[in-house]
């Protein structure tokens, strides 16, 4: 009885002393640490040395990066270097035009430098190129990139760092990188989940989503149109009856639409209100083009931030010909704004009511250019700008009949079938009467005058 007692006891001395250890946080051995890289490696006589412009860099701002590869080693060398940039869109985006060496060859392939030449005994090769951390990236991040040379047998590494900071905008920049860094959250959105062609996509969503907020001002503009057409007849009227006197017809014109509550220029708020957001969309597209974010194409288009994807590029993509850029690719970028041109004098033929009055009459007939304009515009901003338009145009045909259905559904059950008639009111009836008719009353007080009449000859 004893044995098992004491049997009993070790077992809880046991079991208590595992749980205090199991309780107790695990503590993992320290980790390695990592091995630094300078930016400096000498060995054999050969040196790789690769240094930045700046140590703090704002976000959209350029930095410089200088690699030079000297060869003492007392005899020839053949050397490749690769530099790979950190990734997009949080990454550095390569400038591929800024690319220069003075021995050997060089190129960008991929947001990367890559580099290879021969170098004798005291040759030097000094490689210069820029990169930009993009302004949608966030700030107070440290950005490595390692120069690797290869020779031989033999592998050097050399880095440079930096650490970036957030930029200075003002009121309108901070609009437009509001835009770019919608966009850009957009397409990596879609992007994880499988959607092809993401950032075209994320372009259309962001069209979808202004159309929405400037919703209440497009059914405005519908009904100022709507308006303006049932005011055509009076307009008419009015041109008719102060034919020589201009100045008259104005007032009377301006006090029909005040009576009504028309505003003539009501179809172009909304407009003017999008105004800035094109302006604000063109100048993010350049940005995010600029800052190596904007590559991707869209079904047929070669690039989104094609066919020109800098500051006023013009028509030096298409003109003269041939197309500096290929007969293919300048077709399949001239697709857009053909498209555009359609839907937008489709739109404003929709949206545009026919008039009587003059000066509405030309102010129509110098709008009938806008589309060849917003057509030339295509033909010199990037695609991306265009895709936005065209999928402007095609919502707003599809809001003006939704919202016209609306107002025709409810104009119909708010006016009385035709030939029906509205009941009279009964104390009405007692006291009214239509033209020409006689009501029991009115037959009875004729009928006692003619008696009396009757008994005074009498």
């Amino acid at each position: 009885m004893r044995t098992l007692k004491l049997l009993v006891f070790v077992m809880s001395v046991v079991g208590l002393a595992s749980l205090l250890i199991l309780s107790q946080p695990a503590t993992a051995a320290p980790p390695d640490a990592p091995d630094k890289i300078d930016p400096l490696a000498q060995q054999d006589g050969v040196t790789i040395e690769k240094l930045a412009s700046k140590d703090v860099v704002a976000l959209g701002s350029v930095v410089s990066y200088t690699i030079k590869i000297k060869n003492d080693s007392g005899q020839a060398i053949e050397a490749t270097l690769t530099d790979e940039l950190p990734e997009l869109p949080d990454g550095l985006a390569l400038q591929t035009d800024s690319i220069t060496t003075t021995i050997g060859t060089v190129e960008a392939q991929h947001n990367a430098v890559l580099w290879s030449g021969n170098l004798e005994n005291g040759d030097e090769a000094t490689i210069l190129y820029s990169a930009i951390p993009p302004t949608t990236s966030s700030p107070q991040e440290n950005l490595e990139n390692t120069a690797i040379l290869k020779y031989g047998e033999t592998t050097r590494q050399a880095t440079a760092s930096i650490n970036t900071e957030p930029p200075s905008l003002g009121i309108w920049g901070r609009f437009v990188n509001f835009i770019a860094t919608a966009l850009v959250f957009f397409d990596k959105s879609l992007a994880s989940i499988g959607v092809p062609y993401a950032f075209g996509f994320a372009i259309i969503l962001f069209t979808l989503l202004v159309r929405g907020a400037t919703f209440p001002l497009n059914m405005q503009q519908i009904k100022s149109s709507k308006a303006m057409q049932e005011l055509q007849p009076k307009l008419k009227e009015l041109q008719e009856k102060h034919k020589g006197d201009k100045e008259k017809l104005a007032q009377e014109q301006m006090r029909l639409y005040k009576e009504h509550g028309v505003n003539p220029l009501g179809g172009c708020l909304p407009m003017l209100v999008q105004m800035p957001i094109w302006i604000a969309l063109y100048r993010a597209l350049i940005q995010l083009s600029s800052q190596g974010l904007l590559t991707e194409g869209f079904f047929w288009i070669p690039s989104l931030s094609g066919p020109v994807s800098s500051w006023g590029g013009g028509l030096d993509w298409l003109w003269p010909l041939p197309p500096s850029i290929g007969w293919p690719s300048a077709l399949a970028y001239l697709v857009m704004p053909v498209l555009l041109v359609v839907s937008q004098l489709y739109m404003q033929n929709l949206m545009t009511p026919p008039s009587t009055d003059p000066s509405q009459a030309q102010v129509q007939s110098i709008m009938k250019f806008m589309p060849l304009m917003f057509g030339y515009f295509a033909l010199i901003v990037p695609s991306g700008l265009t895709l936005y338009w065209f999928t402007s145009n095609v919502l707003g045909v599809a809001q003006h009949y939704f919202t016209k259905t609306q107002f025709d559904t409810k104009s119909k059950t708010s006016e009385p079938p035709v030939g029906s008639s509205a009941p009279v009111p009964a104390s009405a009836s007692s006291s009214t009467s239509l033209p020409g008719a006689t009501s029991e009353g009115d037959d009875k007080g004729k009928n006692v005058k003619s008696k009396r009449k009757s008994r005074r000859k009498r």
